[in-house]
Formats: structure tokens, C-alpha cells, sequence
């Protein structure tokens, strides 16, 4: 699980979900500001991201994990006002 190292080293914090020692997912969350980032891994090739500013979705994949930490980790760090 290589992608989920990148995650870590890129500041997200991760949680098993269920039992810690066999969880049945895993939660990795970064929160930047109003930007709350959300990444739930149910298995190596079933993962989804969403993105939410203000609680509001907006953004959202599913896909192996290793697509869906590329999505991510190419997401803009910050906001811009338009």
C-alpha cells in the first residue's frame, strides 16, 4: 500500500474503522481551513475522495486505491476566489 505512505507523508491522518487489528476500512482525513479532504479505503482496489469546503461536497472519485490518492495529492491546496 505505497499510495497510503504518500498520504501520510503528505500530512493526512489515518483511522481503521471496526476492529483495529482486522478493520474494515481505513479513514485518512486532511483538513486545510474551510477545505476537508476524505479518503476511505474498503480494499487495494476500492477506494473513493471527496472533497468538502464549508460542508459542502465538492468533489468526488471512486476507483482503486492508487487512482483515487493520485486524484488527491493533485488536488489545489488552496482557494482561490473568483
Amino acid at each position: 500500500m505505497t499510495a497510503l505512505r504518500f498520504l501520510v507523508a503528505a500530512g493526512w491522518s489515518g483511522t481503521p474503522l471496526g476492529d483495529a487489528r482486522d478493520p474494515d476500512a481505513l479513514l485518512y482525513v486532511r483538513r486545510l481551513g474551510a477545505i476537508a479532504d476524505a479518503v476511505l479505503v474498503l480494499g487495494p482496489e476500492e477506494a473513493e475522495a471527496k472533497r468538502m469546503i464549508d460542508g459542502r461536497v465538492t468533489w468526488h472519485i471512486s476507483g482503486s486505491v492508487a487512482e483515487v490518492v493520485d486524484a488527491v495529492l493533485a488536488l489545489p491546496h488552496l482557494l482561490v476566489a473568483g
